[in-house]
Parts: C-alpha cells; structure tokens; sequence
C-alpha cells in the first residue's frame, strides 16, 4: 500500500515500536521471580489433598472491608508457610471480596493488610475454584511477613472498582442495541471490562453500516441520559434458563446475576459481579 502511494516504511523504526508493545504486553503480566504465577494442575490437586476448599468470593459483592484468613502462599513453584522480604507472591485467603478476573471483567486490585503491615494486589486470579492474589510489597523497610493462619483484611481500590462497573452495564446495553439494529442473530463472542474502556466482541458476518452504527449509537446513549434502573439478582442457572427473554452466554458453569433493565430484551454475561 505504501509503495502505491509513493511512500516508503520505516522498518527500524517499526521494529522498535512493535519490540516496545511486546515489552508492555510482557509487563501487564504478573511475574514473580521470573515467572509467571500460575495455580496449575499440580498445586491445585495439593490444595485438594490438604484439604483446602475452594475460596468463598461472595465478598466481592460487598463495597466494605473484608477480614479473612491466609490458607496457603505460593511462589510460583512452590507453597511456603511464611513470606517475607521483597520477593512478590501469590495468596490464597479462606474468602475474599477482591474479584478475580473473569466473564470479561477485569480483576480487582488494591492491599490486603496483615499483622505485620500491607501488601498491594496487583492482580487476581482464579483456578479450579482457588482465587490467587498476585501480592507485591511496598516500598519501604522490607520487615514485614505474612504466614499461613494470619488474620488479613482485603481492601479493595472501590474507586476503580466504580469505573469499572458502568462499562459492565454498558456491555448489556450494546448487547441489547446490536440485536435490536443488526438482528437476532447477533451473538456475544468475546468482550473486555476495564477501568477506562470496554471492548465487545460479536458474530455478524459483514461489516457494520455507518447509519446502523448510528442507530446503535443512539439507543445506548439514550439508555444512559434515561438513568435507567439497574439492580442484580443471584439465582440458580437452571432457574435462569426458564426465563422468558433472557439472552446469556451459558458456556460458564457458575451463579447468574440478572440485570434489571426495562428493555424488551435482557442481556446477561457469565459470571457478572458489577451491574
């Protein structure tokens, strides 16, 4: 394409960006010790064979203060009894209100304060039912430690959270208005639910017209300046498929929330924490 128009390309210049966007995608991942901290099959079967049960997250559901108890630290390749120094970890509490990344959703982040101080989360996890926060320590004297049995309280960054949660919303209203716009055929694929912007994926089979575009544009906006009524209700998955109208994404085994919106259609994701 350049070449038709006369232009040349900045390969070097090319290569240095795209080793610098390479670099971020590295970075936006958690790493400890050089690698990343992951449950796999091996350390969750371990947990089971303790005795450990899956962590209770309906905390997450709470805008407070959540007290807890550490039930195991890992390192990413191993489960320790004590953490301490400025090495980071992963923790998994009895509960949690932090919520893991999951249904689109971006995860939680904030500290978990413990006897000795706190820790920042700057990520969460969840596998095979077991919500492993990734922990870093703060800068400072490095004497604080944390063992298995501590008393911990979560403190959840609730700002964030609140940027969060209307981007969610906003996924159901688009799902709604690309049904209404471009047909019933339309299917959620994919999306993303982040502090700053939302992404949704979804199956149509041809590009979307500029005047269907709009008329998209225009029912989501309209749902937003209406200040319409949003409020959740947790109920049974096979309770919520004898719902008349509810369109959902049911490749998820878990809990359903229902969005109550006034809308001829109601949209829902799998797991929704925020409405």
């Amino acid at each position: 394409m350049a070449v038709d128009f006369g232009l040349s390309v900045d390969m070097e210049g090319f290569n240095v960006s795209m080793e610098e966007a390479r670099q971020k995608a590295r970075n936006g991942c958690y790493k400890a010790g050089g690698k990343s901290i992951v449950l796999d099959a091996n350390a969750t079967s371990q947990l089971r064979n303790q005795g450990l049960t899956s962590t209770n997250d309906s905390p997450k559901f709470q805008h407070e203060v959540h007290s807890s108890v550490v039930k195991a630290i890992y390192t990413g390749s191993e489960f320790i009894a004590t953490v301490s120094g400025d090495e980071d970890f992963g923790l998994i509490l009895e509960s949690t209100s932090f919520y893991a990344e999951q249904g689109g959703q971006i995860y939680d982040t904030g500290s978990i304060e413990g006897p000795s101080g706190s820790f920042t989360v700057i990520n969460v996890q969840v596998f095979a039912g077991y919500v492993l926060h990734a922990c870093s320590f703060l800068e400072g004297p490095h004497s604080k430690a944390l063992s298995v049995g501590d008393e911990v309280k979560c403190k959840v960054d609730y700002t964030r959270r609140s940027l969060i949660a209307p981007n969610h919303t906003c996924t159901h209203m688009l799902n709604f208005a690309l049904k209404e716009v471009l047909g019933d055929h339309v299917d959620q694929k994919g999306s993303i639910v982040l502090p700053e912007k939302l992404r949704f994926d979804f199956s149509h089979g041809k590009p979307v017209q500029p005047e269907d575009l709009r008329k998209i544009e225009y029912i989501v906006n309209q749902q937003i300046k209406d200040e319409l009524e949003v409020s959740a209700q947790e109920i049974k998955l096979a309770d919520a498929r004898r719902i008349n109208g509810l369109r959902a994404v049911f490749g998820e085994v878990c809990s359903l929330t229902l969005l109550d919106i006034p809308c001829s259609h109601i949209s829902v994701c799998l797991p929704c924490c925020f409405v």
